[in-house]
């Protein structure tokens, strides 16, 4: 009997190509869904909204994070579960509401949507809101730091992320107010050079301004004087 040493290889050959499109397929049927943190933001797994920057009639507002999925687009709408982490969440069911979530049909992304609401209290206090996925029918869990999400909620200026010590100096809730007011930014993320020392000049000839008609220095909340660099 004569024996063909390639017929050996070509049949190991198949056996792992079986065994890759085995492994494909468990990977297509177990498809799961995270948090989507983008990597260039600062601020990719949480959240400050602050009512304080808003207009004074809004009360209501939603949260709208953005979660992906691993694996297939289905055919069909899927529901994402996600819940509360208790025991590190310390906001009121007066100020927040959990609203339906899910993965439309055909799309690998979608956001989870959380309402919020302005009480008197976020005035002096801020709430934490930690938000879990949970397994669901149709879609686990997935990247194992990936899966929580850190809403904080005032009503107080808060130092943004993306606030520049370069461009706009030491933070004063004063300061950002001023800026706010003068140019109407609250966030400065990708504004580039030009954008950012626009923010810079308007704020400090307001403040040049206010100074020539008062006769003083003007001073932040811990009676600092307010500047730019």
């Amino acid at each position: 009997m004569r024996f063909y040493p390639y017929t050996g290889i070509f049949f190991l050959a198949l056996l792992l190509v079986a065994c890759e499109k085995k492994d494909l397929m468990s990977f297509q049927l177990d498809p799961k869904v995270y948090f989507y943190k983008d990597n260039r933001t600062t601020n990719n797994d949480s959240i400050v909204y602050s009512f304080a920057i808003k207009p004074d009639d809004l009360q209501t507002d939603t949260i709208r994070i953005p979660i992906r999925i691993m694996g297939e687009a289905a055919a069909n709408e899927r529901k994402v579960s996600y819940s509360i982490v208790a025991d590190k969440s310390d906001a009121i069911p007066a100020n927040y509401e959990l609203l339906p979530a899910s993965i439309p049909a055909n799309s690998f992304s979608s956001v989870i949507p959380v309402k919020i609401t302005r009480t008197a209290d976020l005035k002096s206090k801020e709430y934490r809101l930690l938000l879990r996925i949970n397994n669901s029918e149709g879609l686990t869990t997935g990247v194992d730091n990936q899966l929580t999400y850190l809403i904080r909620i005032n009503d107080f200026l808060t130092r943004p992320a993306s606030w520049s010590d370069a461009y706009f100096g030491k933070y004063s809730a004063t300061k950002f107010a001023l800026i706010i007011r003068e140019t109407g930014y609250t966030q400065f993320v990708g504004l580039g050079y030009s954008g950012l020392r626009f923010i810079a000049q308007a704020t400090e000839n307001a403040i040049l301004a206010w100074e020539a008609e008062h006769g003083t220095t003007m001073l932040d909340e811990n009676g600092e004087p307010v500047v730019i660099p």
